[in-house]
């Protein structure tokens, strides 16, 4: 039986595509309309996302998204001073591909393509709701009160998963880091930045890449309370441009020009995270990407960690088989979830450093430079990570 892939985000896609590779039948499910996907602003993808996504057989995915090679990161603290350096140069050399910057919108819609132009059968506004897991099939249920079954369900639905939350309905809910994660593109007349440029500013944190007189940014900005989508969707876009100028105005430049250069935000966001989920599988039943094990973007692995998962997750059913898919899932989770769980608690250590002002704001930039430089020990250490390669 045909495995049911619920997502159409960049877990699931790339899941689709695994799957594909490897010979195992399957469809996607997404909630929302096909033509609407292809939202949201820029992320990054690290070399150990690079390689995975190249495995899936789509190598020019990334390129036909526009993807932007990056030589490292540099941190500042909030007079300027660099404290810390990612040197993102001999990347290739040490781990086989660049860290690349890519509009998430675009990256989703190649994806989108490869997995149609490889005939995978993919459903939009297919929202799901209702999981029955049965012997030897799960009957998943949809609005419109049509069904479909499968021998495998893989929920790829992101961090408020329905899949997670119907099939294991006590499993922990996403915890709000305190932080609103906000940003855009601007043109601007700056010099091109080899990598990314990062600040912690004196009341937010700022980032920055800037190609071809185009300004890739984002703030981070301390929120006590996580503000609802209704709350969000009422914010004036000329005050909230005013709120964020403000928020970095004794910064450093470039930052209040490239602030004062934007006209708005392609959206403002609260970063959650996951707390560890106990059980992603059960005989037929999975989780991957963020409905797993959703990270804080400060981590930089959140896409990379979802794209492994489907290079993982379709070499385990290729080599066990889907019919009987318990033992496949089970070495995936083992294989999967130390290094998630890791990479989960790593980004809310770093993510809290970033919402804080005032004193705490003063202390911490005194531990930055030691802060730092073991995290750029531990991001060399998932740099390198490396899956096998799927068979044809």
């Amino acid at each position: 039986m045909a495995v049911v892939i619920v997502g159409g985000g960049i877990a699931g896609l790339s899941l689709a595509l695994g799957l594909h590779r490897v010979g195992v039948p399957c469809r996607v499910l997404e909630a929302h309309p096909l033509e609407e996907l292809g939202g949201g602003a820029f992320l990054a993808l690290a070399p150990n996302g690079v390689n995975a996504l190249a495995s899936l057989g789509t190598p020019a995915v990334l390129a036909d998204a526009g993807g932007l090679p990056l030589a490292g990161i540099e941190f500042h603290n909030a007079a300027g001073r660099r404290v810390a350096r990612l040197d993102g140069r001999a990347e290739p050399a040490r781990f086989g591909a660049h860290s690349h910057l890519v509009r998430r919108g675009r990256l989703q819609q190649q994806l989108l393509a490869a997995v149609q132009a490889a005939g995978v059968p993919v459903e939009g506004d297919a929202p799901v709701v209702g999981v029955d897991e049965q012997h030897d099939r799960v009957r998943l249920t949809l609005a419109d009160g049509t069904s479909r079954s499968a021998g495998l369900v893989v929920g790829a639905d992101g961090v408020r998963s329905r899949v997670r939350g119907l099939r294991w309905p006590d499993a922990p809910q996403p915890r709000y880091t305190g932080v609103l994660d906000t940003g855009g593109w601007t043109g601007i007349d700056l010099p091109d930045t080899a990598g990314q440029q990062m600040w912690f500013g004196h009341r937010a944190f700022f980032g920055l890449v800037v190609r071809d007189h185009t300004a890739f940014w984002f703030s981070n900005v301390a929120a006590r309370q996580e503000p609802s989508r209704e709350q969000l969707a009422a914010v004036d876009p000329a005050e909230w441009m005013q709120t964020l100028r403000a928020a970095h105005r004794d910064d450093p430049l470039p930052i209040p020009a490239v602030l004062d250069a934007a006209t708005g935000t392609v959206g403002t966001w609260p970063l959650l995270d996951l707390p560890p989920v106990e059980h992603w599988c059960s005989a037929r039943v999975c989780l991957v990407g963020d409905a797993a094990h959703a990270t804080s973007p400060t981590t930089g692995q959140g896409a990379s960690l979802a794209i492994e998962d489907a290079v993982a997750l379709a070499g385990e059913l290729h080599a066990t088989g889907h019919e009987h898919p318990a033992p496949a899932l089970q070495r995936f989770v083992a294989a999967r979830k130390p290094r998630a769980d890791g990479i989960v608690a790593e980004g809310r250590r770093m993510g809290a450093r970033k919402a804080v002002t005032g004193l705490r704001a003063a202390v911490r930039d005194l531990a930055l430079p030691l802060f730092l430089r073991m995290g750029a020990a531990s991001a060399q250490r998932h740099h390198a990570y490396r899956l096998p390669p799927l068979p044809r």
